[in-house]
């Protein structure tokens, strides 16, 4: 009688586990961007980018935060003026508000990330 308590015990587990290792992971919640409202200006990394709109996701903020892109909105690129639509995303910006609009983005100096270097690629001497 122990034996086939036992046995069903150890069944029951091992469907337990088997089920436990087939639900898929909980998926992640993206937080919206919020509007930007401050004078300050705010740097990390682009998100979102189209143009009317984009988003930069400061180090250790929880959302994102959005400004809006006019026609005023003065981008650069590692230092060369660049227009809105030579940004991508992952890249690092900061980007300061208009005095008179928090809201919408005056100035955006990004910085494009180094593409990763290959460790396996050798050169010939």
């Amino acid at each position: 009688m122990k034996k086939l308590i036992s046995l069903t015990l150890l069944m029951l587990l091992g469907a337990c586990l088997g089920i436990a290792q087939e639900a898929p992971a909980p998926a992640k919640i993206k937080k919206p961007a919020v509007t930007n409202s401050t004078a300050e200006t705010v740097t990390g990394k682009l998100g979102y980018i189209s143009g009317k709109k984009i988003t930069v996701k400061a180090k250790g903020a929880e959302a994102s935060t959005a400004f809006l892109i006019d026609a005023e909105t003065k981008v650069t690129v590692n230092g060369e003026a660049k227009g809105i639509t030579d940004l991508q995303k992952g890249w690092i910006a900061s980007v300061a508000p208009k005095t008179t609009d928090f809201a919408t983005a005056a100035k955006i100096d990004a910085t494009k990330t180094a593409a990763p270097v290959d460790a396996s690629v050798k050169t010939q001497e």
